[in-house]
């Protein structure tokens, strides 16, 4: 799971999908693949995975975005985005998780705290 990744074509209003990608690749020609020898050959550095989802399979023109996704019920009747929408800026406050740094003065949700070793 953490090196998964999603893209996908949102409305300007955040409404509807015109597809959705969840995958291994970076964005990168490693993952992607280039044309080399004269534009005759595809070298493809990296192999991946992914699952894309286009609304032409469910014959649909775009997927409506299920504003509320979780807890997940088989009776919604949009497309579940993991994450909010319009994204959320980083506050002035926000500070990034660096994996040797201690997190010791509060635990997170789970009650736990990070002390690497």
């Amino acid at each position: 799971m953490p090196h998964i990744k999603t893209y996908m074509r949102v409305s300007p209003d955040f409404t509807q999908l015109a597809w959705f990608l969840v995958t291994s690749a970076n964005l990168s020609k490693a993952a992607w693949g280039a044309l080399e020898k004269n534009n005759t050959q595809m070298m493809v550095r990296s192999y991946e995975l992914g699952v894309l989802y286009v609304p032409s399979a469910f014959n649909m023109k775009t997927f409506p975005i299920d504003t509320n996704p979780f807890p997940a019920s088989s009776s919604t009747s949009g497309f579940p985005v993991p994450f909010d929408l319009p994204p959320t800026s980083y506050s002035p406050k926000d500070q990034p998780w660096i994996w040797n740094i201690p997190y010791s003065q509060e635990p997170d949700t789970h009650g736990n705290i990070w002390v690497p070793s």
